[in-house]
């Protein structure tokens, strides 16, 4: 199995199998300018090529103007290409970066190393820029991947995972110092 980062693909290769309203058109704009040849036999080669891109231009065209009135009229029918594999992965590696800083912030703001009004400016932007990748995230339904199941075997009981040896604490499991003491967890 290739990894994104060393895939030549840009996309996932369901989407290139549907058939979109720009290729009605491309295959229709075809038609016409081999019908166009076809009818016109007695015509000097310079006129027919003149013919049939006057006949791709509209074929064009009647899909530009297709393309607006669904801007128009069907902004939920609107085809959206989901988010590739390599940026779906950068959102996520940001989205962990963001909730990581922002545990961090509450920490620094309960030692007291913070003030209250530095914590909530700094912390709203980075929440704002959390929700945004987040619906970002929701949002794009078609490249989603099933994260891979993987088994954790850890030397620590459940019950110890994330409790502090100082104060009796209790963490979240990827914590790597104390929330209320600070000191440095196993």
């Amino acid at each position: 199995m290739m990894s994104s980062a060393s895939s030549t693909k840009r996309g996932p290769s369901a989407s290139a199998s549907t058939l979109r309203p720009w290729h009605l058109y491309f295959i229709l704009a075809m038609v016409g300018a081999t019908w166009a040849v076809i009818a016109s036999r007695q015509t000097q080669p310079a006129a027919l090529l003149l013919l049939s891109a006057a006949i791709l231009a509209a074929g064009l065209a009647g899909a530009a103007m297709h393309s607006a009135l669904m801007g128009f009229f069907g902004a939920s029918v609107r085809e959206r290409a989901p988010l590739a594999l390599y940026a779906r992965e950068e959102l996520l590696r940001e989205k962990a970066l963001l909730l990581r800083s922002l545990k961090e912030l509450e920490f620094d703001r309960s030692m007291s190393k913070i003030s209250d009004a530095d914590a909530e400016e700094v912390g709203g932007r980075l929440r704002a820029r959390a929700i945004a990748i987040m619906e970002q995230l929701d949002g794009d339904e078609g490249a989603r991947v099933p994260a891979p199941e993987i088994a954790v075997s850890s030397p620590v009981p459940a019950a110890m995972v994330g409790r502090c040896a100082s104060c009796e604490t209790q963490n979240d499991p990827d914590a790597r110092f104390c929330k209320h003491c600070g000191a440095r967890l196993i």
